[in-house]
């Protein structure tokens, strides 16, 4: 699976990465991680700090998968907002799994305090401005949700007001804080270094995976130069290649176009310490680095990959030039230095995936998808090496791929009743 087309921002600017061996003969862990990009390294920390000895397969190199698409805002709202999943989850799941995220970002600051590199962690505020004034009404019902469970959050209505505080040309936006920004590449990479430096985990790339088995003690994975992983345990942190290889029937991939811009020379025309998002569906998605450039993105589509995602990426890029210089008009021109497109994925009620492999007991899946997925990485690493270590929560279970059981069920249930009408 094609995973990104363009040239990305992170991978181009860390020119001299660590290279890891592949595998060349058998090995044994405690847990055995299949995926060396965010999700995977983030599994392996919280699992090493369990105590735990991890060994970490990469099909291609550490970080070049999604990854190296991924814009690197860590926001803990849901593409869902929360006033429309207590409507769809119920009020109490609904808000603990708000939590669980603003605890996912706090996990993450923590984390990077670890590091000895700097991997261009900031924290950040969010601001969501309304589409269109029709979405004002959903942006006081979000401000309302968010204020009655402990959520810090202001509404600012007013095109004048909504300029004079942040730049932006629309007619409403809501303020959440507790957010911030990273260098993905820069902060997987980081995590693996130092696991290995500190002799917690080994890494190994350009090492697939191919088989995988278990019996009452143990899981082995194969690779596909014939060699095994044996460990206790094993996590698929595979990111949107999942998908390809057993699709989960409540997933569905698409693709998202992003621009990085040269740096700019003045950026006071940018709200200082804010990450920027929309109300519509999809959304414009906007930050900056430390060296002053705008990354942006949105316009996305329902196809993962494929000449359609490719050939549209320089209209796209352009149109998202335009879009940030309507929305922030005083910003000026931007020239881009960089555009790419990137597979993301997403569920139909708004969650992770995070739980037991369909069909096995030992392998457990560590699956991000969302808009604010690496933060969701950090939820499933905690509910993953909490479980490992014999520490595992009723209300983890929630996250699980078997929920999409229930979906599929009333899915084929509706369909029976449009075609055959509702039994007498």
């Amino acid at each position: 699976m094609d995973l990104h087309t363009g040239r990305t921002l992170w991978s181009e600017s860390d020119i001299s990465p660590k290279s890891y061996p592949r595998l060349d003969g058998d090995v044994q862990s405690d847990v055995v991680v299949v995926g060396g990009g965010i999700g995977g390294a983030i599994a392996a920390w919280e699992i090493a700090e369990r105590g735990f000895q991890v060994v970490v397969v990469e099909r291609h190199r550490v970080g070049m998968g999604s990854t190296r698409g991924n814009t690197g805002l860590l926001q803990y709202a849901n593409d869902m907002p929360l006033a429309e999943m207590i409507r769809v989850h119920g009020r109490a799941r609904a808000v603990a799994f708000y939590r669980r995220c603003r605890e996912g970002v706090g996990r993450i600051r923590e984390i990077v305090k670890q590091l000895p590199e700097d991997v261009e962690f900031a924290d950040r505020m969010s601001v969501c401005y309304a589409s269109v004034p029709a979405h004002i009404p959903r942006l006081k019902d979000e401000a309302r949700a968010l204020a009655q469970h402990g959520f810090a959050a202001d509404l600012v209505v007013g095109r004048d007001e909504l300029r004079r505080a942040f730049g932006i040309d629309r007619e409403a936006a809501l303020v959440t804080y507790g957010d911030a920004e990273v260098n993905p590449l820069k902060f997987t990479r980081a995590l693996l270094a130092e696991l290995v430096r500190r002799g917690a985990a080994r890494v190994f790339e350009r090492t697939a995976v191919v088989r995988t088995e278990e019996n009452d003690a143990h899981v082995a994975v194969e690779t596909d130069a014939g060699f095994r992983v044996r460990a206790r345990a094993a996590v698929i942190a595979t990111g949107y290649v999942f998908q390809n290889t057993r699709p989960l029937a409540g997933a569905r991939l698409g693709c998202t176009y992003a621009i990085a811009t040269e740096p700019l020379s003045d950026l006071a025309a940018w709200p200082e310490g804010v990450l920027i998002w929309e109300t519509a569906r999809p959304y414009l998605y906007m930050r900056t680095t430390r060296d002053r450039r705008l990354v942006v993105g949105g316009l996305d589509l329902p196809v993962p990959d494929g000449p359609r995602r490719d050939g549209d990426l320089n209209v796209r890029a352009e149109q998202l030039a335009r879009l940030t210089q309507q929305v922030l008009p005083d910003i000026g021109p931007v020239s881009i230095a960089y555009r790419w497109a990137s597979t993301f994925g997403s569920t139909t009620d708004g969650w992770p995936v995070v739980g037991a492999h369909p069909g096995f007991r030992r392998v457990f899946c560590s699956l991000g998808y969302g808009g604010n997925g690496t933060v969701c990485y950090a939820v499933a690493a905690d509910i993953i090496a909490r479980r490992m270590a014999g520490e595992a929560r009723p209300e983890d279970d929630v996250l699980g791929p078997d929920r999409f059981a229930l979906w599929r069920r009333a899915a084929k249930r509706l369909s029976a009743v449009m075609t055959h009408g509702a039994p007498g």
